[in-house]
């Protein structure tokens, strides 16, 4: 992770340069010409530009508080083939300070998944949402976003132009960090090219959190987890999982465990590369049931790289299919059990896989949406925030 300068002490950085070309448009102007389907750095400037509709204005009292920060939308644009929203939020120094603080001496590359899913939530610049847009109220339908940051607490160098130029052009603090997010979306019928009104929905991600860990091990007994008992019946490991938002209580019940192994090649014929091919697999029901994409089990290893067949050295290219299988299908279970059995599988390595450490995963909702109207002939904007989809903290 990157490392906070030793002072918090900011430094202003010389304003980008506002001489008129010979259209008499600045060069903050000419630079903030924004085109259907590219991002912030895109240097592809074909077709015309689309038509800027300002919306929020850049004074504190405008923005819109969501949870820690405050959000504004700067400006959307709209042409023939779509249009583009952009958004801009407002980051509190403490926050960010606090943050680059604990993880200061931390690389990325040195983070387990589980660290990294930590670091990604704790992160006070956010950016894990999807946005929903509707013109004169036709829904619009995403393509594509992208998003940069602009972090006072950073050395002056590692600051991008087109980031100085998005602070410049919107007119944003410097006592602040801010996310910058820019949407790209397309028509669903007739475009709307002089939009009355706005809707935008900011719907934040599920998140990822570890809730428990537990280790299956075949080569010293603790993967029989179905032995029998004294009184004849069979024996199943039970581990207690508390839901970080509701507290509700799920019984994770592992039926069985054994290794094995994937048959064939995985990559094309006569490629000099081999792939891990033996993992291990567990069988387990939850009580009382929860959705599959609310609840998985992970392997924390991340498995073997693939290596060349004559020489059985990594290769150090791109991994694939080595990763944890998070993957869970369910299926029915036997007459009279009454829970429906699902599957995981570890990481594939290339020697048989008797021992592994799982991680019990939910996958919660914790922000509430953000919904913003303006009407666009008045620049009235309003804003509240409200559950999606059912109880807060879940889907």
């Amino acid at each position: 992770m990157r490392r906070q300068r030793e002072s918090s002490e900011k430094t202003e950085r010389p304003a980008i340069a506002g001489r008129p070309d010979r259209t008499g448009r600045t060069e903050v102007e000419c630079l903030m010409e924004v085109y259907f389907g590219t991002n912030f750095w895109d240097d592809r400037k074909t077709g015309a530009p689309l038509a800027k509709i300002p919306v929020h204005g850049a004074a504190e009292g405008d923005m819109l508080a969501w949870g820690n920060k405050k959000v504004r939308i700067p400006a959307v644009y709209v042409g023939q083939e779509g249009a583009v929203l952009d958004l801009c939020i407002c980051v509190p120094l403490p926050d960010i300070s606090e943050y680059m603080e604990k993880w200061k001496d931390r690389e990325y590359q040195d983070l387990s998944d589980e660290e990294l899913e930590q670091a990604e939530n704790e992160s006070p610049f956010g950016g894990h949402f999807d946005v929903l847009l509707s013109l004169d109220g036709a829904r619009l339908k995403g393509t594509f976003g992208c998003g940069t940051v602009w972090n006072p607490l950073l050395p002056d160098g590692d600051m991008d132009p087109e980031t100085e130029t998005l602070m410049e052009a919107y007119g944003c603090s410097r006592e602040y960090g801010w996310g910058f997010h820019r949407n790209c979306f397309e028509w669903d019928g007739t475009p709307v090219l002089k939009p009355g009104k706005l809707e935008c929905v900011l719907v934040p991600r599920k998140q990822s959190v570890t809730a428990a860990h537990f280790v299956t091990d075949i080569s010293d007994g603790t993967g029989d987890v179905s032995g029998k008992m004294g009184d004849g019946k069979k024996q199943e490991r039970k581990i207690q999982l508390v839901h970080p938002v509701s507290g509700d209580i799920h019984t994770l019940t592992i039926l069985s465990c054994e290794a094995g192994k994937h048959e064939g090649d995985w990559g094309d014929p006569g490629e000099e590369l081999e792939y891990p091919s033996c993992y291990q697999e567990i069988t387990y029901t939850v009580e009382p049931d929860i959705p599959t994409e609310e609840l998985t089990i992970q392997d924390c290893a991340r498995g073997d790289q693939p290596r060349r067949k004559e020489a059985g050295d990594k290769y150090t290219g791109a991994s694939l299919l080595t990763s944890s299988a998070a993957l869970v299908p369910v299926y029915t279970a036997e007459e009279g059990r009454g829970t429906e059995e699902r599957f995981a599988w570890s990481s594939l390595n290339f020697e048989p896989v008797d021992r592994a450490e799982w991680r019990a995963v939910f996958h919660i909702k914790k922000e509430r949406d953000l919904h913003m109207q303006a009407d666009l002939a008045s620049v009235n904007l309003q804003y509240r925030t409200e559950r999606h989809g059912g109880r807060y903290g879940e889907k």
